[in-house]
This record gives structure tokens, C-alpha cells and sequence, in this order.
């Protein structure tokens, strides 16, 4: 008995149906691929912001409030400024020193944080190279961090810079004090209008619009003994 083979309208549909089985698999991985990318960038945008936050966390919860510097104008400026403009300055404790090659300074340490027009060459250091090439369509700024080698404004102690997070389209801070009676209060900027001493910093709100995650805030309660002693 003579076997009979496909007929030319059996081997139509299954070409077919062998191509619709073989794009609907590369749907899928180009699917899977596409989610992965996104699930990676998700990630990495996470871990831009977390790294930021331990950074502003470290440099909050361990200003020394007892310790005012001398500006470029020799005028005396406070532990921490934080203007309505938005740059914060401050003193901050616990600043390790290395035995090795480390030029003698205090553990001290007097900085300053400021946003900056993402177009500008520093903000380069917190964008990956893909960013950097289409900043011209990114709108914001980079957070940028400086501090100097020693607590004084000197002509020989230059500010030295880095990118703690881009790209950002807004950073705030307020601060919950506290007064010799017990009271609290919030301010959003400091030191306050009035000139109230017995006013204590106990805990500082930040938040940070980084984009694409949307606005994130934070807050850290300020150790009360940082009040209680004296880095003059």
C-alpha cells in the first residue's frame, strides 16, 4: 500500500502554525527581556536613593552643634545653616581619620550640600553615561556634597565636591525643636527668624523629589547628647 504524504494545504498550516508558535516565543522573551530591564533599573534607582539617604543620614544625626566656623569674610557662622534658598551647611562629628598619608586635621568636619542645574559638568559624577548623553532633556538638578579638609574658610581649604544623587527635582528639610520648657515646634529654615538659644534641634525631616521614584521623606531623630557637649 502506497503511504501518502502531506497534502500542499497540511503543509500550509504548518508552516503556519510552526511561525505563530515561533513568534509568540520571541514575544515572550523580548517580554521577559523587556521586564528584566525594568526590574533592573528599578533596582538601580532604589540603591541611588538608599546610598543618598545613609549618606544625609551619616552627616544629619552627627552635626556638632557647639561648633561655629569663621566664613570667607571672617564673620562667624553657625553649626547649621539651612537657608530658604536650600543650601544646608554644617558641622558634623566623627569624621575618621586614616594613619596613613593623612594630612593632620580635625575629626571635624564643615560641609555643605546644594542642588545644582543638571547641565552643569560636576553633576556628570551621579548620572550614568546613557543620562548624561540626553541631559538636555532631563529636567532638575544633582545634589551636590562639599566639604572642606579643615572646619575654616581659607584661601589654601578648598571646597571638595561630590555627586550624592541625581537626577532630583526638589530637596527640603525641617527641623523639630525643642524649648527649655519642653515644647516642640517645626522650622523650615535655620537657624529661626528669632534668636532663640534655649531652642534645641531634636529630630530633622528630609525629603527628596528623585526622580522617577517621586517625592521620598525621611526623618531621624537627633541624639540629645550631641546637645550636651561642648566641640569648642
Amino acid at each position: 500500500m502506497r503511504q501518502q504524504g502531506f497534502t500542499l494545504l497540511e503543509l500550509m498550516i504548518a508552516i503556519t502554525l510552526s511561525a505563530l508558535l515561533g513568534l509568540a516565543t520571541l514575544n515572550l522573551v523580548s517580554q521577559m527581556a523587556t521586564s528584566q530591564e525594568r526590574i533592573n533599573a528599578s533596582t538601580a534607582t532604589l540603591d541611588r536613593l538608599g546610598a543618598a539617604k545613609s549618606r544625609l543620614e551619616a552627616d544629619l544625626t552627627q552635626f556638632a552643634p557647639h561648633r561655629p566656623v569663621a566664613d570667607d569674610f571672617g564673620n562667624e557662622q553657625p553649626a547649621l545653616v539651612y537657608s530658604s534658598d536650600g543650601v544646608l551647611e554644617l558641622t558634623r562629628l566623627g569624621w575618621p581619620r586614616s594613619i596613613v598619608n593623612t594630612p593632620l586635621r580635625s575629626d571635624l568636619q564643615r560641609l555643605e550640600y546644594r542642588l545644582v542645574d543638571i547641565s552643569n559638568d560636576i553633576c556628570r559624577m551621579g548620572l550614568t553615561t546613557e543620562e548624561w548623553d540626553q541631559r538636555d532633556s532631563i529636567r532638575g538638578f544633582c545634589l551636590v556634597r562639599r566639604y572642606r579638609q579643615h572646619l575654616e574658610a581659607e584661601r589654601d581649604n578648598p571646597w571638595v565636591e561630590q555627586v550624592v544623587l541625581a537626577p532630583l527635582s526638589d530637596m527640603s528639610l525641617r527641623f523639630q525643636t525643642q524649648d527649655a520648657n519642653g515644647a516642640s515646634s517645626w522650622h523650615d529654615v535655620w537657624p529661626p527668624d528669632r534668636d532663640d538659644r534655649a531652642l534645641s534641634i531634636r529630630g530633622i525631616e528630609l525629603t527628596l523629589d528623585f526622580d522617577p521614584v517621586g517625592p521620598a521623606q525621611f526623618f531621624w531623630e537627633v541624639p540629645a547628647q550631641l546637645h550636651d557637649r561642648s566641640e569648642d
